[in-house]
Parts: structure tokens; sequence; C-alpha cells
């Protein structure tokens, strides 16, 4: 009877763990003067000290959302060779491999952690607890479709955009302004009010990589 006490438990020791290393990084950034976000910190805390005493009430939303961001950093993680161009990550590696190196690993620790979550919480003892209390213990659908899409939708968005007419204006403003020494992956759009378009890429050498931004006036038809 009270086994899924004990994997609420488990989780959510794990979850206020996570919580209080993600806060102390965050504090950390901030006083470095860098910029953070992260999910986890405080939310991670609350929802585990909830699941840490027990309450079923708290297991649909975490449930929710580890399957959200599974279905999201799977997603991401699969079309990652196919968001920069082959010749920037060779650039990224020999630069900082150590960096990108990292990043890769904490993507695949979160995967790593969010299925754990999900799993534990759609194990047997939880579920049929959830459904003697009246809460919900149906599989989060919709939690996996829209990190999914939340993925892919914007990825097949922007390698339209860089074929079209807007990316290439948005690649020749930059090399007005940057100059021929560079070359450009469009990572950003956005257009304002009347006719303004602003546009985020990446300017990249053999010996340097850097953020650009780039503005200018869309005629009117």
């Amino acid at each position: 009877m009270y086994k899924y006490r004990a994997i609420l438990k488990r989780v959510g020791i794990v979850l206020i763990a996570v919580g209080i290393l993600d806060i102390a990084y965050w504090i950390y950034c901030i006083s470095q003067g860098q910029s953070y976000s992260s999910i986890f910190n405080i939310p991670a805390v609350v929802a585990g000290v909830f699941l840490f005493r027990g309450s079923l009430r708290a297991v649909p939303l975490v449930t929710w959302v580890a399957a959200f961001m599974l279905s999201n950093l799977v997603s991401d993680f699969i079309l990652l060779p196919f968001l920069k161009p082959a010749e920037l990550w060779a650039i990224e590696f020999r630069l900082d491999a150590i960096a990108l190196c990292r990043s890769l690993l904490l993507t695949i620790i979160l995967i790593a952690l969010h299925c754990w979550i999900y799993t534990q919480l759609r194990a047997a003892p939880v579920v049929s607890a959830s459904v003697r209390s009246g809460h919900s213990a149906s599989t989060p659908k919709l939690a996996f479709i829209l990190g999914v899409a939340l993925v892919v939708l914007p990825v097949g968005m922007m390698h339209f955009i860089r074929g079209g007419a807007t990316g290439a204006k948005a690649v020749e403003v930059a090399r007005t302004q940057y100059g021929e020494g560079y070359k450009y992956h469009l990572t950003g759009m956005g257009w304002y009010w009347p006719n303004e378009v602003h546009a985020s890429l990446t300017a990249y050498n053999e010996h340097e990589i850097k953020p650009v931004q780039v503005q200018w006036k869309q005629r009117s038809k």
C-alpha cells in the first residue's frame, strides 16, 4: 500500500537536490554577471517537497512536465546536427571542445533525468494509488506532442527562411556591417510593426565565432 510513497519520496529527494544545485549555480552566474535560465531551481524544490511528503496531487503535473521535457530534449538532440553547418560545428569543437562536450553531456544528463522521473511516476504503484485517489493517471500524450512540436516547427521554419529571400537579405546586411571575413549562419528572425525586420546570426571564421544582430526596413509592397 505504501510502496508508492517510497517512489514519490525518492523522486522528491532527487528533485530537491537538483533544484538546490541549480539555485546555487544560478546565484553563481548572477555574481559573475553571466546569464542563466533553467526550469529547475525553485519549481523543482517545491515539486520535490510535495512529492517527498507523498502528495499524489503533484504527480500529474510533474509527470506532464517530465514528459514534455523528455520529448523536447530528445527531439532537440536528434536534430542537433542539422541546427548548424558542419563547418561551424567543426570550428566550435576546435576552438572550445570542452565547452561543446560539456553542453552535449548536460543535454544527455537532462534526458536521463527526465526519463527516470517519468518512469518512476508512471510505475504501477503510483498509477494505482493515483486512480484510487481520484487523480489523473492517463499518459500525458499532449505533453509528448508539444515537446516534439516546439522543436520541430521552429527548426523547420528557420530552414525555410534560410533558403528564402529574407534569409539571404539577413546575410547580405550582416556581411555589409561586419565584413567579408566571416561566414554567416541565421539563427533567429523577428518582424516588427510597421516594416522592420531583425535577425540574429552567428558570424564565424577559422579563428572566431560570435553572435551578431542586424536590422533593416522592409519595403512596403
